[in-house]
C-alpha cells in the first residue's frame, strides 16, 4: 500500500512540476512579438513598412502576419527561431 501511495505521490508532483516549468519556461524565454516586429522590419529594410498586423498564431509551430509596405500587401510565417517564410499567392487557374 504504501509503494502505490507513494507513485502515485511522485506522479502527481512530477506532473505538476513539468507543468509549471514548462509553462515558465514559454513566459520567459518564448517567442516574443517585439522581436518578432523587428525581424519583420529587419528583413523589410528596403522597404517602407506601414503596419504589421497579426493574422494567426499556433504556439510553437508558426505566426502568420499581414505587411503593408509602400508597393503591396504581402504574408510572412515567423517560424520558431524567428525564421521568416514569405507566403507566396496561391495562382488562380485559368477560366476556360
Amino acid at each position: 500500500m504504501t509503494y502505490i501511495s507513494s507513485i502515485l505521490y511522485t506522479i502527481i508532483v512530477g506532473g505538476l512540476f513539468i507543468f509549471i516549468f514548462i509553462y515558465l519556461y514559454d513566459w520567459l524565454f518564448g517567442e516574443q512579438q517585439e522581436k518578432q516586429f523587428r525581424k519583420i522590419h529587419k528583413y523589410y529594410r528596403d522597404e517602407n513598412v506601414q503596419k504589421v498586423e497579426m493574422l494567426e498564431h499556433q504556439s510553437k509551430k508558426f505566426t502568420l502576419y499581414q505587411v503593408k509596405t509602400d508597393q503591396e500587401t504581402k504574408r510572412v510565417k515567423l517560424k520558431p527561431g524567428y525564421k521568416v517564410v514569405k507566403m507566396v499567392p496561391k495562382k488562380k487557374e485559368p477560366a476556360q
